[in-house]
C-alpha cells in the first residue's frame, strides 16, 4: 500500500499562507523507515563536504535492488523511492539525502522538498512534462540553484554539437506521450531551449588523461551516441586506491555496487558512450 503525503511544509511557512493546493507525495511505510535509518546512520557525518556526503550516502545504499519505471504511476506526483531504485534516481537520492542533512533540522519532509526541486522544473510536480527527462536539464537546473557545476571543458573536454529530440522522436517508447499527445508541444519546447546552449564531452580515449581532475563524488554523465538523446547512465566518482571507478545503480547487476572496472575500461566496452560528462557538487 501506498501512502499519499500532503506535505505542509512545501507551502506552509511562517510567512506565507497554507490557502493553495498542497504537493502530494507517493511513497511506502518502508520507504519512510528506510529513511529513518539513513539518517540516524549519516548524521554524525553532516558536517562533511558535500562531496564526501554523497559517498559516505552512496556507500550505505550498496545493494539496493536495481529497479527501472519507478516513477511512472499515476497521476504525476513526487514519488520516493528509498528501497528501490535506477541510475539517474539513485544519483539524485543521495545528493537530495545530503542536501537535506545539511539542513538544521533534517526530516523526511525536507528530503522530500529537496527532491521535488531537483525532479521537477522550478519545482513544481504538475503533469508529466514537468518531470526533468533529460539530464542536461536536471544538470543546468540544479546548477542554477547553486548546488552543482559541470566542469568537462575545465579539465579536458571539447566541444560536442549535442542535440535534444529523442523524446518527441520516440513518442511510442513513452506511455504518457502516447496517452496524452498534447504533452508533445510542452516536450519539444523542452528539447528546443536546451538546444540554445553549447555541450562538451571528454571522449573515451581521453579519460585517462584527465582522472586526476576527477573527485571523489563528481557525478560521471555516460555520453550518449544515440540521436537526440544525452546522457545514457549516470554514476558518482570513486578511487579506489590509485584506480578511478564508480559508483552507481547497475542495470547489469541489478543493484547499486562499486564498478568493479575502472572507468576507462568500464566505458571502452560500451559502444553506446563516446565519452562522459563531469559535474561537481558544491
Amino acid at each position: 500500500m501506498r501512502y499519499i503525503l500532503s506535505l505542509l511544509v512545501l507551502l506552509c511557512t511562517l510567512t506565507t499562507s497554507c490557502s493553495q493546493p498542497q504537493p502530494q507525495v507517493r511513497f511506502t511505510p518502508e520507504d519512510k523507515a528506510s529513511f529513518e535509518r539513513l539518517l540516524e546512520q549519516m548524521l554524525p557525518h553532516k558536517a562533511l563536504p558535500m562531496d564526501q556526503l554523497v559517498i559516505k550516502t552512496a556507500l550505505q545504499k550498496l545493494g539496493t535492488p536495481y529497479v527501472a519505471g519507478t516513477l511512472e504511476e499515476d497521476p504525476e506526483m513526487l514519488t520516493v523511492c528509498m528501497e528501490k531504485t535506477d541510475c539517474i534516481l539513485f544519483v539524485e537520492m543521495c545528493l537530495a539525502f545530503s542536501l537535506n542533512l545539511k539542513e538544521e533540522n533534517p526530516s523526511f519532509d525536507s528530503y522530500c522538498n529537496n527532491l521535488l526541486k531537483l525532479r521537477y522544473r522550478d519545482g513544481v510536480a504538475g503533469d508529466y512534462s514537468s518531470r526533468i527527462h533529460y539530464t542536461s536539464e536536471w544538470i543546468r537546473q540544479a546548477a542554477e540553484r547553486g548546488i552543482m557545476e559541470e566542469i568537462t571543458s575545465e579539465i579536458g573536454g571539447i566541444a560536442w554539437a549535442q542535440e535534444f529530440s529523442f523524446m518527441s522522436t520516440h513518442t511510442d517508447s513513452y506511455r504518457q506521450l502516447r496517452e496524452n499527445p498534447s504533452l508533445m508541444e510542452k516536450i519539444r519546447a523542452v528539447e528546443e531551449y536546451l538546444n540554445g546552449f553549447e555541450y562538451y564531452y571528454i571522449p573515451k580515449d581521453e579519460i585517462v588523461t584527465c582522472e586526476p581532475l576527477i573527485h571523489d563524488g563528481d557525478i560521471i554523465c555516460f555520453n550518449s551516441t544515440a540521436k537526440g538523446l544525452d546522457i545514457a547512465h549516470v554514476g558518482y566518482a570513486y578511487w579506489q586506491g590509485s584506480q578511478l571507478t564508480f559508483i552507481h545503480a547497475s542495470s547489469v547487476e541489478m543493484e547499486v555496487v562499486i564498478n568493479k572496472k575502472p572507468l576507462t575500461e568500464y566505458i571502452s566496452g560500451i559502444k553506446s558512450n563516446n565519452g562522459i560528462r563531469v559535474v561537481r557538487l558544491k
